[in-house]
Parts: structure tokens; C-alpha cells; sequence
């Protein structure tokens, strides 16, 4: 129970980092390893950390009204491995209001040192749910 708690931990950094658009905090999070995986929506993966945190980079410079709210978290946590799946719900801010969407997020956690460090980001988007009364 404690790692679940740890992982949860360790995966709401890696949100916080985002929204702060925080790339000393990204790169807090994620382990410095060269065996990590990122693939944002949309894109091919990623491998390795510098390509990663070039990514992040230029995400935090193009998104500066997003927004990300994780929901409907589930983990499950070894001694040294955690899995965190959770729905990403994106809000933008643009000229005609805001802009909402959501992505299925997979985000894998290894114990390095005593610290949860990501090792795996993959974030694939999810159809939008039809409102009540919508056939």
C-alpha cells in the first residue's frame, strides 16, 4: 500500500510539473536513464532521456493556456515497478473558449535510489463521451 501511495505521488508530480510547464521539474520526475519511452497523442515514441525532455520543452513553449486534470486513477504497485493509468482531461484556452479533450494515460514508475522515476509516458486519445441524451 505504501508504493501505491508513493507512485500516486510520484505520477501527480509529473502533472504538476506539466501545468507549471516546469522543465526542472520534468526532468525530476522522469529517470535519467537511457531505457525510458515517451509517446505523446499523435506522435511517434520517444527513447531516451534527452529526446524526452526536448519534447517536453517544446510542449511547455506551445501550450501556455493548457491545462491537465487526471481522473479515474488506478495503480498498481510492486516493490520496485508501479503502473499508474489514468484519463488526462485537457483544456485550452483559445479565441473561440475553451477547448476540452481527453487521453488514456499509461505512465510506468521504477524505484531508483528510493524515488519513483518515470521510465514510460504513453498517452493515446480517447473518443469524447457522448452527452445524456445524445443517440
Amino acid at each position: 500500500m505504501i508504493n501505491e501511495k508513493k507512485a500516486v505521488e510520484a505520477n501527480e508530480n509529473f502533472y504538476k510539473a506539466f501545468n507549471a510547464r516546469d522543465l526542472d521539474a520534468m526532468k525530476n520526475v522522469w529517470s535519467s536513464r537511457e531505457n525510458v519511452t515517451c509517446v505523446h497523442p499523435g506522435w511517434n515514441p520517444l527513447n531516451g532521456f534527452e529526446p524526452i525532455m526536448k519534447s517536453w520543452e517544446g510542449i511547455f513553449k506551445n501550450s501556455g493556456n493548457m491545462n491537465i486534470e487526471a481522473s479515474d486513477v488506478s495503480v498498481i504497485a510492486s516493490e520496485d515497478l508501479a503502473w499508474v493509468s489514468c484519463v488526462e482531461k485537457l483544456y485550452t484556452i483559445a479565441t473561440n473558449g475553451v477547448l476540452a479533450s481527453q487521453v488514456f494515460s499509461t505512465n510506468l514508475f521504477k524505484l531508483d535510489d528510493g524515488n519513483w522515476k518515470m521510465v514510460m509516458h504513453h498517452a493515446s486519445p480517447i473518443a469524447s463521451l457522448k452527452e445524456s441524451g445524445e443517440g
